[in-house]
């Protein structure tokens, strides 16, 4: 798959930005656990990049508004830390979000709406309607993504086989066979976009139209990138 590369990563100025030795300090003495409350260890502590604080803050507003917006790298309590650095697709490092404004630590954790686990956003899918951005945080991890797709598809089946109207079944027609996700709720279309893929029914009732997003992706901790998700 493709990925952003890691020199590209690496010139974002806020990841950059030397952390204070305090905030460090602070970052070191909180308890952390993984989603199945397992302990971890801190193995690295940096800024957020910016172009993650624009996508994540608009699920949370503390993101965009903290003071300290920190990627804390994390490896279960007993594992090895030098061989998992040499395991490019080790699975076992893992990111935490954490805010800290006016000496207050907020850990950031968003809603998967399929399991309802609250996890870090850098476990979540993000996605795009075109080629090139702009990219926007889905409510689901990429395990909860695979399971929904089937279902999803069959809802698009049942749309094209049992249309509730004339307008609607022309418009998916003119869209064709739909073979990427699609959600207005997953995945909503961005407030200026969304009149676009809502006619009205014969009874005069708004019904939306199936938008399927253009690319999908995930964040990749040990590199430190992003690669691409199957749409």
């Amino acid at each position: 798959f493709e990925k952003k590369s890691l020199s590209t990563m690496a010139q974002d100025p806020n990841a950059e930005k030397e952390v204070p030795k305090n905030i460090l300090e602070m970052i070191n003495k909180i308890p952390l656990e993984d989603e199945d409350e397992n302990a971890l260890k801190v193995s690295s502590i940096r800024y957020l990049e910016d172009d993650r604080i624009k996508i994540y803050g608009v699920l949370n507003e503390s993101i965009l508004k903290g003071e300290h917006v920190l990627a804390v790298e994390c490896l279960p309590k007993d594992a090895d830390e030098a061989k998992q650095k040499d395991d490019d697709d080790d699975t076992t490092l893992q990111e935490k979000v954490i805010v800290i404004s006016n000496n207050e630590v907020d850990i950031i954790e968003l809603e998967d709406k399929i399991t309802m686990e609250d996890l870090s956003p850098s476990k979540l899918i993000e996605y795009t309607f075109y080629e090139n951005g702009p990219w926007f945080l889905a409510p689901m991890s990429q395990l909860s993504l695979e399971g929904y797709r089937k279902m999803k598809f069959k809802a698009w089946k049942e749309m094209i086989e049992n249309p509730t109207c004339e307008a609607a079944f022309k418009r998916l027609l003119k869209i064709g066979l739909i073979t990427n996700m699609f959600d207005n709720v997953a995945f909503p279309s961005p407030e200026n976009e969304k009149a676009d893929w809502i006619v009205k029914d014969d009874h005069g009732k708004d019904v939306t139209i199936p938008r399927p997003v253009k690319k999908l992706r995930a964040w990749n901790c040990n590199k430190r990138c992003y690669k691409n998700v199957q749409a």
